[in-house]
């Protein structure tokens, strides 16, 4: 049983090699009866486009993809009775606590049963964007190490939450198990891959004149917002993403701006419809929130759960409580069983919702990481939360996502802000 990696920057085609070396593997030692291959990855998006590559190779019938912590809820389910036996509370199915879930599960694989059953299982484990990995999830790979072969790849500049190595990264090059890759397979465009590659290497960051890559400096939010409408509204543009370094809400300058797109026409053009992607917990928070049962054991109408405004979590719930409603002549639920209900529908949309890649869209850093867009456009504000090396990260990490064009437009009321970091450096 081995342990490989492929480390590298964005767009080094780390996935690539990960699927090519697992068909490989599979070549020379095929799976045996009842056998699948299971990978594992942080996050719910990249765990859909993990499962879109994988459907395109010759595994595809014999992959289980989900994300780490579904993974430490099903070993805490399959074992519920060996956690009680062992003074461990099973996991809470209405509220997760997916810390707690994955560290009991790290507890039960040091049970050589529970490892040897998932060995027996799953004897190739897939795991992708491991730099996200902390300790707590980290477990559950050592816990498995040697057990089963192990194919890992990981970008430790991606993880957008720490500077300093990431335990994940750090456990791969103590095992000394990693091939670096260096040949960005992303775009072919000079000036993106230099920008991104400045960026890396905390050297300048230049715009050298190609309409690919620019860095646009503003003193107003209407500058900004013409720029942004001129370039989002034509059709061929509507897979263009706006990217923002901050959340919505927490700089005036970016909610100004986008409320400007929206709402005002700039040179015949405009409003340009793009809308903040929103999280699927807040949409549940927000669905609970509306129906007033946030907290208590009391009890809703069906028709109270039916005048809730369509959307895609309520759309979801409307058609569970017609189905109560006609089959078992139910018009009254549960505060407990809607919001259980509601999570599980957050828990379907996280799983396997997408939104159209013709929408366009604003949405955060953070939301982008693992995926990509033809054009990128990122708002960068006067004040950004975090240290330089952090900063260094979101804006490396936004410039990745571009397939064509990558525009930086930063809020630079005195004209200095592209002076320092991280956009240059002393």
């Amino acid at each position: 049983m081995i342990t490989r990696a492929f480390t590298g920057g964005a767009g080094t085609g780390k996935t690539t090699s990960l699927l090519r070396e697992l068909e490989a593997h599979l070549v020379a030692h095929p799976l045996g009866v009842g056998q699948n291959v299971l990978a594992l990855t942080f996050m719910h998006g990249s765990r859909n486009r993990l499962a879109e590559r994988l459907s395109k190779s010759s595994a595809r019938r014999h992959c289980d993809c989900m994300t780490l912590d579904r993974f430490a809820w099903e070993i805490c389910r399959r074992w519920r009775s060996r956690l009680r036996a062992s003074g461990m509370t099973p996991p809470d199915s209405e509220v997760p606590n997916y810390d707690a879930t994955c560290e009991a599960a790290g507890q039960l694989l040091a049970f050589s049963d529970v490892a040897g059953w998932v060995a027996v299982r799953y004897p190739v484990i897939v795991l992708d964007e491991f730099q996200d990995c902390a300790p707590v999830r980290l477990a559950l790979a050592q816990r498995l190490h040697g057990r089963v072969t192990m194919l890992v790849a990981a970008d430790d500049f991606q993880n957008l939450n720490l500077t300093q190595v990431s335990p994940g990264v750090a456990w791969l090059q103590g095992l000394n198990v990693c091939e670096e890759l260096t040949i960005n397979r992303r775009t072919n465009d000079v000036s993106l891959i230099a920008a991104a590659q400045a960026v890396r290497a905390g050297a300048p960051l230049v715009a050298d004149g190609n309409p690919s890559f620019k860095i646009i400096n503003v003193q107003a939010a209407p500058q900004a917002a013409a720029f942004i409408s001129l370039t989002m509204a034509p059709d061929d543009n509507k897979a263009s993403v706006l990217l923002s370094a901050v959340r919505a809400g927490t700089s005036s300058w970016v909610d100004q701006v986008i409320t400007l797109v929206t709402t005002k026409k700039y040179r015949n053009v405009g409003p340009v419809p793009i809308t903040w992607e929103t999280s699927a917990e807040n949409l549940a928070d927000a669905t609970i929130a509306a129906l007033g049962i946030a907290n208590g054991n009391g009890r809703i109408s069906a028709a109270a759960i039916l005048a809730l405004p369509k959307g895609t979590v309520t759309t979801q719930l409307a058609r569970w409580v017609e189905h109560h409603r006609r089959v078992l002549g139910i018009t009254e639920f549960g505060a407990v069983d809607v919001r259980f209900q509601v999570r599980r529908i957050v828990q379907r949309i996280r799983s396997y919702g997408a939104l159209s890649p013709n929408a366009r869209r604003v949405m955060t850093i953070h939301q982008a990481k693992n995926r990509e867009f033809p054009v990128v456009i990122l708002l960068w504000p006067f004040q950004v939360p975090g240290n330089v090396l952090l900063a260094r990260r979101w804006l490396y990490n936004a410039i990745t996502r571009a397939k064509r064009r990558a525009i930086i437009i930063v809020q630079d009321p005195k004209k200095a802000r592209l002076q320092v970091p991280p956009f240059t450096y002393p």
